[in-house]
């Protein structure tokens, strides 16, 4: 598949694809690992904000995000640039 048919087919425009394909280059693929833990917890008190949590993104000590199951997903990329910034 051509990147101007996969940009199409998921509603980008094929310059945002090619921007990111650049962008991407021009990074060591190192430089983007993160450690990651899945971990499975049992709430023993019920706890609606943690409850509705259904993805949970710690960046650090102090950053935490968690994020409800019906999240609107153009506001959780926006919040996200932000945060990198």
């Amino acid at each position: 598949m051509t990147v101007r048919a996969f940009a199409e087919s998921r509603g980008i425009t094929p310059t945002t694809m090619y921007w990111w394909r650049s962008r991407l280059h021009q990074k060591s693929p190192m430089a983007e690992l993160v450690p990651v833990a899945v971990v499975d917890r049992d709430v023993g008190v019920e706890d609606r904000s943690e409850r509705r949590a259904q993805f949970e993104l710690i960046f650090d000590s102090a950053l935490t995000l968690r994020i409800p199951a019906d999240f609107d997903e153009h506001e959780l990329r926006r919040l996200i640039r932000a945060v990198r910034c």
